[in-house]
Order: structure tokens, then sequence, then C-alpha cells
């Protein structure tokens, strides 16, 4: 990564660019975080893709458009002979569009199912939330570059929060990439596009800092997508810990409270590097959050994931009330489009549990494949009726109640269950012939 980001600061010299800041230390994944291979089904990981997706993809299309993305995926991955999860012949398609879709899209399933192993691993008795980054920030901050063609600021894909009731959360800054590079077969190393993602990665993650300079922990990974012996997720870390103050259901600031946009957070020049390597103390140009400001965004954390989870499970009107008004709040009070919304007017039983939802059939060649996303019904109820702080101690008491598995119950076919009380389920459905009249 070191020579690759050298060779990166010496072309963008060449062309009379200054050199982009980076992570000031890097670090391989300890053992200890994460073993050599992790158990993953790919339901799980379209589960993860579709988390990622459901809220930065806002438009009047939005059924379709997100809560359904990742099933363009169902008959592109497959497990190997060596047992490890692969692409299928359809998932190798040679056509350079989709590749280049579908290494973007499946990075975001991949890299967040392995850092959000990570992050379980290093608070093991908390429940771990995805929250896109872009989305957080519009409640306060603007996206876009000062300078026209610019293009947006540098800032990580995501935010992964671990809570835990009665303790202060924390926070995981992540930047996800993908590729079909394989590795070299004589020498077995990766190849040049994974070390420039990861260094992109690096990138990425400076641009936001929460707190202090460089104490939030970061995670950057890099899919390849065609690597030796399956998919290969490459990653390195930024070390650091960052807490959110501790709220309490009842007390000032919980995230029960609707919070609207915080204007003239300062932007410009607001991340502060002190003086090191015998560099000077100066400021710079990112998205900072500062101390006093760390309750706020916590409630802002919280009830954005919160939006997230209704939105997953065809939430509409109770999305919106999560949302502010620069996050996109009008999209989910927009009239909706039968063609194209979801609505939780579906639901399931697993199980002694009801989850309410939203479902989609869709087909693969001549077969029906009915797909459901949803929530477990009480902790939705709770979500739906402003509850928040109650549906996090409800959803941490429940969280060892359920286990991914193949088939539960009457639902034949396979199943992902996640702690924040997420499921996906899809089954495939009889055929049905339509006789001539």
């Amino acid at each position: 990564m070191d020579s690759a980001a050298a060779a990166i600061d010496k072309k963008r010299r060449g062309n009379g660019q200054e050199a982009l800041r980076r992570k000031p230390e890097l670090r391989p994944v300890t053992r200890a975080e994460c073993e050599r291979s992790i158990e993953l089904t790919p339901w799980q990981v379209l589960h993860a893709l579709a988390r990622g997706y459901v809220l930065p993809s806002q438009g009047m299309g939005r059924g379709l458009a997100e809560h359904w993305l990742s099933l363009k995926y169902c008959e592109a991955l497959h497990g190997n002979r060596a047992g490890c999860m692969d692409l299928t012949e359809k998932g190798g398609s040679s056509e350079r569009w989709y590749k280049a879709m579908q290494a973007r899209e499946l990075a975001v399933g991949f890299g967040l199912a392995a850092a959000e192993h990570i992050v379980q691993q290093r608070y093991p008795d908390h429940i771990v939330s995805v929250v896109d980054t872009s989305t957080v920030l519009r409640a306060g901050w603007a996206l876009g570059g000062s300078q026209r063609g610019k293009g947006s600021r540098p800032r990580p894909d995501y935010l992964i929060e671990a809570w835990k009731p009665g303790e202060p959360s924390k926070v995981t800054l992540v930047a996800c990439r993908g590729n079909h590079q394989k590795p070299n077969k004589r020498t077995g190393r990766t190849r040049n596009t994974t070390l420039q993602q990861l260094v992109k990665g690096s990138e990425l993650t400076e641009g936001m800092q929460i707190g202090p300079w460089n104490t939030t922990p970061c995670l950057m990974l890099s899919t390849e997508l065609m690597g030796q012996g399956g998919v290969v997720v490459n990653a390195v870390q930024s070390p650091g810990e960052t807490l959110l103050p501790l709220r309490t259901p009842h007390g000032p600031g919980n995230a029960d409270e609707e919070i609207r946009d915080k204007p003239g957070i300062p932007y410009p020049n607001a991340i502060h590097i002190p003086a090191r390597d015998g560099k000077r103390a100066r400021t710079v140009d990112g998205f900072q959050v500062p101390e006093k400001d760390l309750g706020w965004f916590g409630q802002l954390l919280a009830r954005t994931a919160a939006a997230g989870l209704t939105a997953f499970s065809g939430g509409g009107p109770t999305t919106a009330r999560y949302l502010t008004a620069h996050q996109g709040k009008a999209h989910y009070t927009a009239p909706i489009f039968a063609a194209t919304s979801s609505y939780h007017d579906a639901d399931i039983e697993i199980g002694d549990t009801k989850f309410v939802g939203t479902d989609h059939v869709f087909r693969m060649e001549t077969v029906r494949i009915e797909a459901f996303s949803g929530m477990d019904s009480r902790l939705y109820g709770l979500i739906r009726d402003g509850r928040l702080e109650e549906y996090r101690q409800a959803a941490y008491e429940l969280r060892s109640t359920r286990d991914n598995t193949d088939g539960t119950g009457k639902w034949n076919g396979p199943i992902s269950f996640h702690d924040d009380g997420t499921v996906m389920a899809l089954s495939i459905l009889p055929i049905h012939r339509r006789r001539p009249r």
C-alpha cells in the first residue's frame, strides 16, 4: 500500500496536483478480530447489500430500486469445490458494464458483511448497525465541493455503530471497494487494483473525523470477486475508539426526540490536525463532528439507522418521521406508485415470531421466487410508535433467540436474520400454468 500510495502521489505531482491526505497509521486486522475465513451464506451477503443501499438510493422508484437491488445477484454466487463462495458462470459474465456494476455493488455486500463481523468481534455483547454516511451527513454538512467540477468531498461509505443499552455507542468508519482482479498465480500477491482501492479507502476515511483528529477506528476493504479459491476480502484498519455520549430512555437527548438539520456546522478548514512529525498544527478541509456536537450526532445516527430499518421493511411514512428535511424526508412523504413502491403490508411467521414487512415476486428464467424483507413485528411496532429507545432495549434482549438457517418452520427457503430484528427470506413458488379459456 505504501508503494501504491507513493506512485499515486508521484503521478499527481506530475500533473501539478497536491498529494491527498490519508490515514497516518494503518495496521492489518488481527487474527483475534477475524480469522482467515468467515462463514457466510449468499443470502446473508444479499441481506447486507440490501440494508446498505436502502436509504441512499432515494427516488420515486424506491420500491424496486432499493429493496430488491440485491436480488439480481441470486444467480451470481455459489459454493465451489473448496467450500468457498465463488462466482457462478453467470456471475462471471464478460460484459464490462456488468462487471463494473457487480464489483461496485457486491463489494458493499461482502465488505459490509466482513466489517460487521470484525466490529462484532471487537464488541461481542453489542448489536451492530450500518448507516450510509452520506445520508447522515446531509443533516448538517454540504456534501459537494466548493469549487465547480471538483466533485464531492471525500468521506467514508458507511458508519457502523456498535450499541448496547446503558453504554456509550462505538463508531467505526468503513470504505468498501471491489474488483475482478485475480492474485498473481506465481507469487500469490494481490494485484495493483486492490492496493489502489485500499489506498483510496484510506483517503476517504481521512475525510471525516468524529471528535479529536484520528481517534475514530476505520476499516478499508477491497473485495476480489475472482480471487483464487473463491471471493477474497482484503482489509486494513486504522486503530482508535470513538464513544458517543450515553443516552437514557427518558433523559435529555434520547433518540425518541425529533431533531432538525443542524445549520452552521463549520466545514471549510474544520479538521484540526495537531503538530506531528516536525509539522506545525494546522486546519484542513473535511467533515468534522466537534466534541460539543457528539450528543446530537449520536441522536442523528440512531434515528437514521431506524429510518433504514423501516425503509427495509417498506415503512413509507414511518421512515419519514426519522429523517430530517435535508436527509430526504420528502421522498417518503410523497405519493407512491403501486408499480414501484413497497409498503409494510406483508407478514410471515417463523417459529413463534411474526415478521411484518414487504414482499416481491420476481422471475429467474422460468422460476418464480418470492422475496420478503421485514422486521420482527414487536420491534417494528416500537419504531412505528416513536419508541426508539425501547426498541433498542427490546432488540438487545431478543438478539440471541434467532439463528441464521437454511429454512425455519413453514418457510421453505433460505432466511437471513440480523440482531437488529431485520430478516430477508427467499422462497421458490410452485408453478401455476394458465389454462386457455
